[in-house]
């Protein structure tokens, strides 16, 4: 993760409309690896450790989230969301969340709003 969860935070709630940041992302160089369990399973922990710390980067200067979970959310539009946070800002919904659709499909550490 390259980029920090508030500059990010910021300058999406700077913008009028929803937008999505991608923090970090993992894909599969092949079949493999994308179907080897003990793989995926030290992968999501990783990325549950990682929405873990942007929860309390943004609750430092956001407060704490309305509410955090480990399954899909309304407000979260993203597939195979496996833990987020959210918090509500002006109207709209702030979120960290985690995410893998699929075997075949990269695993995403997303941050963004939406306008609901």
């Amino acid at each position: 993760m390259n980029k920090s969860a508030i500059a990010v935070a910021r300058q999406l709630l700077a913008s009028n409309e929803g937008g999505l940041e991608e923090l970090r992302l993992r894909a599969f160089s092949n079949d493999e690896d994308a179907h080897d369990g003990i793989t995926i399973e030290r992968l999501r922990a990783e990325f549950i450790s990682d929405v873990a710390s942007m929860q309390s980067e943004l609750s430092a200067s956001f407060g704490e989230p309305s509410r955090a979970g480990t399954d899909d959310d309304q407000d979260i539009p993203l597939c195979g969301v496996f833990r987020f946070a959210v918090w509500r800002i002006e109207g709209r919904a702030l979120y960290v969340a985690a995410a893998h659709e699929d075997r075949e499909c990269p695993i995403l550490l997303m941050l963004g709003i939406t306008s609901r």
